[in-house]
């Protein structure tokens, strides 16, 4: 029995380490980390792309003899990195879109109409929500789930599984990615938030002209349908910005796995 364990030892690291970085990657990435799926469905889809990665995955030369427990926690800590690193790429895109829903739906006055995102369980606008699910679909209809697949089957390629540490430029190339969160909230919400901006200043300038007229009462529904009228546009618009920020997140995945 010893000896057929340490025969197949190998083959259980390899597998093992494979799941755990398939299996952070698919605990981030969005609709695979949502409230509403089930844990042991994501477990399930996890052990199995990890069996169909693992024949063509390098695999890790380590004498069992020499496996202590410092040596395999370095292991686990370099997969858990790199799976950290491929679905943070994807997760920033879909963050920054559901923060220009709560920014279009703050200017429309959707702040108060808050329901519980599915996705993340969390109460945001009901704007939110809408972009989110409308670019989780643009996601598929663009083929970003091959991408994620073949980053994370290039990774194993250009990241074998060992125990080097990264370079101090694989700390800082997230960071710097992060903060294109805000970069694509602003270019998905800037169309609503403009449109709105001349709304507001019309109604302005109408009160000083005409006192007697209620504006503030009548603004609710015209900010509403321009709000939504604008929405419109965006999602229009959403198709090509969300293909330039998957090339972006392409080039963040190769940047940061070259830093290994």
């Amino acid at each position: 029995m010893k000896d057929l364990l340490s025969f197949a030892w190998p083959d259980i690291l390899n597998f093992f380490l494979v799941f755990v970085r398939v299996g952070v990657i698919f605990s981030i990435v969005p609709f695979f980390s949502a409230e509403i799926i089930p844990r042991r469905m994501v477990a399930i889809i996890t052990f199995l792309l990890s069996l169909v990665l693992l024949p063509v995955v390098p695999q890790v030369q380590v004498n069992s003899n020499n496996m202590g427990v410092f040596y395999l926690l370095l292991l686990l800590f370099h997969e858990f990195l790199i799976g950290l690193c491929l679905g943070l790429a994807i997760d920033v895109i879909f963050s920054g879109i559901q923060m220009a829903g709560q920014l279009a739906g703050f200017q429309m006055g959707f702040a108060i109409v808050n329901v519980i995102d599915p996705m993340t369980g969390v109460n945001a606008p009901v704007t939110s929500n809408f972009l989110y699910i409308v670019s989780f679909l643009l996601f598929f209809a663009l083929n970003g789930h091959y991408l994620l697949i073949k980053a994370m089957v290039d990774s194993f390629r250009l990241i074998p599984m060992d125990i080097t540490l990264p370079i101090h430029g694989f700390l800082f190339a997230p960071v710097a990615y992060g903060a294109k969160m805000f970069v694509i909230a602003l270019k998905v919400s800037a169309p609503v938030i403009g449109v709105l901006l001349l709304v507001n200043v019309a109604f302005a300038l109408v009160a000083r002209a005409v006192p007697q007229m209620n504006v503030f009462l009548m603004s609710f529904p015209i900010v509403i349908i321009a709000g939504l009228v604008s929405l419109v546009v965006v999602i229009r618009l959403m198709a090509p910005l969300l293909s330039i920020s998957l090339n972006q997140a392409w080039r963040f995945m190769l940047a940061a796995m070259s830093n290994f």
